[in-house]
Parts: C-alpha cells; structure tokens; sequence
C-alpha cells in the first residue's frame, strides 16, 4: 500500500495541473522544487505534516499541508488572483487516492503579504485532509 500523503500529492498536482483556468494564470508552473532561474508567478508544495487519524475501525491518517503563491511583477493582486483560482479548484475537486479514502479536505487559512528577503510577494492557503485506508476484502 502507498503512503497516504504521497497519493494525496500526486491526486493535488494532477488536478492543479489539470485546471484551466489555473493554467491561465501560472502556465503550469507547480513545483515541489522551484527550478533555477524559474520564471513568475508560480505555486509550490508547502509544509505538509501528517498525524494518525485512526479508529478502533478504520486507519486513517490527518493531513495539514499548505501552497506556496509566489510572485514579483503583479505583486498582491496576482497572488490573490492565484489563490481564489486555487480555492475554487479545491473546493470542487473530487480526488482520488490509491488504496485511500479522500474524507474531506477544509481549507483552514490563507494570508497574502510582501516577502522582502524575495523581492516579492507570497500567498499561503492551508488545508487540512482526512483520509483512510481502503482495506481489500480478504480472499
């Protein structure tokens, strides 16, 4: 069986990547590692923590994991446009996990401020994300 944070990151990247009207805004630039000399605005995978979530039933695992908005040129409003683009994609999305259960997924926080030391500005939605695993009935 896959880890459950792993599946929930592979289902978050292919449904960000997926979403047009995203795409209108940051070209498919999404990273879990910013490459050299990448180009603004782009989104990154945040911290992401993950807590035992089980029952005296069903496995399950909590997730907190947030985005990264970053941008120069259109500086606060891009990244606000950026992260209501986000909020509304996440707020429809019906993702799949391997051998997981999605049982919700709750956006907690979002801040837009500037980031001196990059010259920019950064916007941070926070989710959190219960899942369980779905056990196979035994043969």
């Amino acid at each position: 069986m896959t880890s459950a944070g792993l599946e929930l990151q592979k289902a978050m990247l292919a449904a960000l990547k997926a979403d047009t009207s995203l795409e209108g805004l940051i070209e498919g630039r999404i990273y879990d590692r910013v490459p050299p000399k990448a180009t603004y605005p782009y989104v990154t995978l945040g911290s992401s923590n993950t807590y035992d979530w089980s029952t005296a039933t069903e496995r399950g695992s909590e997730h907190l994991f947030t985005l990264n908005i970053w941008n120069r040129a259109d500086g606060r409003k891009s990244v606000l446009r950026i992260m209501h683009a986000i909020e509304q994609l996440l707020a429809a999305a019906q993702l799949r996990l391997d051998g997981h259960r999605l049982i919700n997924l709750v956006p907690q926080s979002s801040q837009a401020r500037a980031e001196d030391s990059r010259d920019g500005y950064l916007g941070v939605l926070r989710y959190r994300v219960v899942t369980e695993e779905i056990v196979s009935p035994s043969s």
